[in-house]
């Protein structure tokens, strides 16, 4: 039945895409015989620290170039152009310093204490068991939302390329990535990882020249054809576009002759704000938001729950420092091509409406490239979120196996009953997360940034403040954790100051958050030189 509804076209783009996948279950049998042998959870979870270079640095970017990168991320930028540039200059240079202070910081310490999660130090270092309850319930809260988005994403990008429904697209991915996660474990997500980085990575810059030569005139002619481009919000209202928006940041000034109303928030702004939702348009983005969005890609990036592993798991620094030499020159590829091509992609007449703008990579690769390379080049953004995802599972897995579970209350949880555990939470949070997406998501993006704007709010300052300040409590991070977290989830119901100074709520979150963090811990009890010595050497003062 699937295969009649697919043209010919569809077929020979089909070939390759179903030769990445046939490789990512190659991959997953192969390093499944790796967990005979050996000590489970530290194979399971972190691959028995043993990546070098080309593994970790490929692991590290396909598991942060989510479905956001490839879907969201060209979606806003299909939408509203060049002046994206600013959400995601910071996370590039960001993900290399956290990478390089940070992870190189947590490596060693595991080293030393054996641990093989984040929460497992944290909660070493004060011995502390609440902290490793609150910190791993919410990583698996906020980690269960971003897998919403990843998974609707797969399900999009089938539904795009095959032409079948969006529920069928989202059973085939839903078995597809949870079966080789579960069965594999940190290896195969590993090696998958790198598979799925180099096909990114190829993908989006083969699209460049084609989405270049599909414009009359190229990228210049693209460009200059957005000076006068109609601005989506201003046209839904009757309104004049305000020239030159969409080339230059923070972001287009939407509805500029309603901004008073807008910040009142007065019937009629209420009224407007629907009308943009049911459009799929945002609203009008001041400078004090695209600064929020800038720190929150930036921060995010540093200390995400699903990168976190990956510093968990290389041999040395020497093969840290390489994987940033091959890190740095990949992002800037794949962001800069990713804006190039949806630059391009808006003088492209591709048939979206303003709510399917997160279909706009499959459907460039449809419209400009070859049935055989359009099917390399979609499985560029499938295999960014089959990336995430697999990351994704596997830290609520360890979350709730390794810390919550074993390390919260069966310590003496045998390695039989584990590995069960383990595969069990593993294919059953797949299973929850499919339930919860069969009602697709309006937008990927807004899911994604509330996994990070969670994770940075919560757990930036309480993670940072255990690595590197001696003077930090159990209490003072416990309050971080609970301080940021509530803040977070209260200012996105009800954000303050919207009227004067409009701030994304992870901004209140981590200001609450370090401050919590800060003060409780200088207002406890500092710990022992004898316990600080583990953590930070005999010269404790």
């Amino acid at each position: 039945m699937l295969l009649a509804a697919i043209d010919r076209t569809q077929l020979y783009s089909l070939v390759p895409f179903v030769a990445y996948l046939v490789g990512v279950f190659v991959i997953a049998v192969v390093s499944a015989r790796y967990l005979k042998g050996r000590q489970f959870e530290s194979e399971y979870y972190v691959g028995s620290r043993s990546f070098g270079p080309w593994v970790l640095a490929m692991s590290w970017v396909a598991t942060m170039a989510s479905g956001g990168s490839f879907l969201g991320y060209p979606s806003r930028v299909y939408t509203y152009g060049w002046s994206m540039g600013l959400w995601v200059s910071g996370s590039c240079v960001a993900a290399m310093v956290g990478l390089g202070i940070v992870g190189k910081r947590i490596n060693r310490l595991a080293r030393q204490t054996g641990a093989l999660t984040l929460v497992d130090l944290l909660r070493d270092r004060f011995s502390s068991r609440a902290i490793g309850l609150i910190y791993p319930v919410i990583i698996v809260l906020i980690t269960t939302v971003y897998l919403l988005a990843q998974f609707a994403a797969g399900a999009k990008i089938l539904e795009n390329m095959l032409g079948i429904e969006y529920r069928t697209g989202l059973a085939i991915f839903s078995v597809t990535v949870v079966a080789y996660t579960t069965y594999g474990g940190f290896r195969a997500v590993a090696w998958t990882d790198t598979m799925q980085g180099i096909v990114m990575i190829v993908g989006i810059v083969l699209l460049v020249p084609f989405a270049i030569r599909a414009v009359p005139g190229g990228l210049a002619a693209a460009t200059m054809g957005q000076r006068d481009r109609q601005d989506p919000v201003a046209e839904l209202h009757g309104l004049p576009p305000q020239r030159d928006a969409y080339l230059y940041g923070p972001g287009p000034r939407k509805v500029p002759k309603n901004i008073q109303k807008i910040a009142a928030g007065d019937a009629e702004a209420a009224k407007i704000k629907a009308a943009n939702r049911e459009q799929g348009l945002e609203m009008w983005l001041p400078l004090s938001m695209g600064i929020s969005y800038f720190m929150l890609r930036s921060l995010a990036a540093m200390m995400m729950p699903t990168t976190v592993p990956r510093m968990l798991s290389f041999k040395d620094t020497r093969a840290l420092r390489r994987a940033i030499m091959v890190l740095a020159p990949y992002m800037l590829l794949m962001y800069f091509s990713s804006m190039i091509t949806m630059n391009c992609a808006h003088s492209i007449d591709l048939g979206l409406e303003p709510h399917q703008a997160d279909q706009a990579v499959p459907a460039l690769a449809k419209k400009v490239a070859p049935a055989w390379l359009a099917g390399i080049l979609i499985a560029a953004p499938f295999a960014a979120v089959m990336s995430t995802v697999d990351s994704a599972l596997l830290v609520i897995s360890a979350s709730v196996v390794r810390d919550l579970v074993q390390k919260g209350f069966c310590p003496r949880l045998s390695e039989r009953m584990t590995k069960r555990l383990s595969y069990s939470v593993t294919a059953g949070i797949g299973l929850v997360i499919f339930v919860w997406a069969l009602q697709e998501p309006t937008f990927i993006q807004p899911l994604i940034i509330f996994y990070s704007g969670g994770g940075a709010a919560a757990l930036f300052w309480p993670s940072l403040a255990a690595l590197y300040w001696k003077r930090a409590t159990g209490p003072g991070v416990i309050m971080g954790l609970l301080g940021g977290a509530t803040t977070f989830a209260i200012c996105n119901q009800w954000l303050p100051f919207a009227d004067v100074l409009p701030l994304h709520p992870f901004v209140y979150g981590f200001v609450v958050s370090g401050l919590c963090t800060w003060g409780v811990s200088l207002a406890t009890p500092a710990q022992s030189k004898s316990r600080l010595e583990l953590y930070f050497g005999r010269d404790t003062e």
